[in-house]
């Protein structure tokens, strides 16, 4: 899947400044990806050894198909496009930006 072309028309209807909108959606595309990271690490050691009272091994997968999901840029842009997306700038990059 790839990721298709953005009018920054639209990236400048939700604020003014298109390094905002970057940093917004750039944020957001890393929670997307830690999620994913920790959803499938637990998928892959919750398998539980009840006679040795541990948790069994991890298993290493190699046939990880990544084409598969949709991209979490893409998954971020849709969110801050669509209004999905709060936040707030905080004092310290007020201050940085007088």
């Amino acid at each position: 899947m790839a990721i298709g072309p953005i009018s920054f028309k639209k990236l400048l209807k939700k604020t003014d400044d298109i390094y905002e909108s970057v940093v917004v959606s750039s944020r957001r595309a890393k929670q997307i990806l830690q999620e994913r990271v920790l959803k499938q690490i637990i998928e892959e050691n919750t398998e539980f050894n009840e006679e040795e009272g541990i948790l069994s091994e991890p298993v290493i997968r190699e046939d990880i198909d990544f084409d598969k999901e949709e991209k979490v840029t893409t998954i971020a842009l849709d969110e801050y496009l669509e209004g999905k997306l709060d936040w707030k700038k905080t004092e310290e990059s007020i201050d940085q930006e007088s």
